[in-house]
């Protein structure tokens, strides 16, 4: 069984790669989404990919991950985001907290 970091990385390559499938497969089934600190943006794997499917043909975003520090159930990363609006690619840093429940992503909090 891969490691907390390494499915952060197996799942950011997905992200990169548009597999949606591949990207949902490391998240849980009740999977919640938040900005931060608590400002729902998706719950439940199915919500999770229709919004992904949707950013996906959308947005053409992509991210670089930067630096990850593991505690215990958590992976805080470091990324730099990046997508296409109006034509235009756009990059922002981005700090997200991954919270995993039996090896998957439980909760994903974005920071930006």
């Amino acid at each position: 069984m891969a490691d907390q970091r390494q499915i952060i990385t197996f799942q950011a390559e997905a992200y990169n790669a548009h597999d949606v499938e591949e990207y949902a497969s490391y998240f849980h089934a009740d999977i919640e989404v938040y900005n931060y600190p608590d400002s729902p943006i998706t719950t439940g794997h199915g919500s999770l990919i229709t919004t992904t499917k949707s950013t996906f043909a959308d947005r053409s975003p992509k991210t670089e991950i930067i630096n990850t520090i593991e505690i215990n159930n958590k992976v805080i990363a470091h990324e730099m985001a990046s997508f296409v609006v109006k034509g235009y690619r756009q990059s922002i840093p981005v700090v997200k907290i991954y919270e995993f429940k039996n090896g998957l992503i439980r909760r994903m909090t974005f920071l930006n």
